[in-house]
């Protein structure tokens, strides 16, 4: 079943912030079921790392899209997008 709203993020290289973004969402007081969907474009940095740890912890609020090489923001953005199964998209 469909979660009502997807939050939509993509992320390269944001090991500073990416804590904090997820955070930001997570700690959100809903009345209704939403979906974190993350778009990480294989950084260089601790970004994948950090998302992981996450979604160990948060596995039915957070759903990873890991790509093997950096696709680009466009395309990147386009896939996270896609994978959002909400009634209701939200971008961060």
């Amino acid at each position: 079943m469909s979660k009502k709203v997807s939050i939509c993020m993509i992320t390269y290289n944001h090991e500073k912030y990416i804590a904090q973004a997820v955070e930001s969402v997570i700690s959100q007081k809903t009345n209704f079921d939403y979906e974190l969907v993350i778009g990480e474009d294989n950084s260089k940095d601790n970004t994948r790392k950090i998302l992981i740890e996450f979604q160990k912890k948060y596995p039915d609020k957070i759903h990873l899209l890991l790509h093997d090489q950096n696709i680009g923001m466009h395309n990147n953005f386009f896939q996270t997008y896609l994978a959002c199964s909400g009634k209701y998209i939200a971008l961060l």
